[in-house]
């Protein structure tokens, strides 16, 4: 598996060896300590971080972000008025934290990355399913109807969401 996914992402592993060069670990050696589940004490959080989005990208799928995506310094608190409105038990800020299935060092800067399990993506896909109509702004409807189709699209697949922010 570490070969496949190494030589999959052999050009991102590549940048990411360059941005990390001061650190004495490579890229693919990060990897394979997750992998392996031998991630050494106060190991340095943000290049485990970029070699996790590595296996994400493996076995998950990108879906599309084009409505959240021009946010520089993001709002959200009309989103999660909106999300709260509808009934929805979820705010996008859970998205912008540092939370993964895995248990990884805690980057010093960059990425941030927001987890939802299975079980938690079907309950809100199920409640999004039965939520009222809520008025909001266009740029806000549109967000929504984004992170409505995350949860759509993860629950029928029955898997979990992953998020990046870099």
């Amino acid at each position: 598996m570490l070969r496949t996914i190494a030589e999959r992402f052999a050009s991102d592993l590549a940048q990411l060896d360059d941005i990390f060069e001061d650190s004495e670990l490579s890229t693919y050696e990060a990897l394979r300590q997750i992998i392996d589940g031998t991630i050494p004490e106060r190991a340095r959080g943000g290049l485990y971080a970029y070699a996790f989005e590595c296996l994400v990208s493996h076995f998950g799928a990108s879906l599309d972000n084009s409505a959240v995506m021009p946010w520089s310094r993001p709002d959200f608190e009309p989103v999660d008025r909106a999300l709260e409105a509808m009934r929805a038990p979820f705010k996008m800020s859970a998205l912008y934290d540092f939370s993964l299935p895995v248990e990884l060092p805690y980057p010093d800067d960059f990425p941030l990355t927001g987890w939802i399990s299975a079980a938690t993506v079907t309950t809100i896909h199920e409640a999004f399913g039965k939520a009222p109509s809520v008025e909001m702004d266009s740029q806000t409807a549109g967000i929504v109807k984004c992170i409505r189709g995350w949860f759509h699209a993860a629950a029928t697949k029955g898997t979990g969401l992953v998020s990046y922010y870099h």
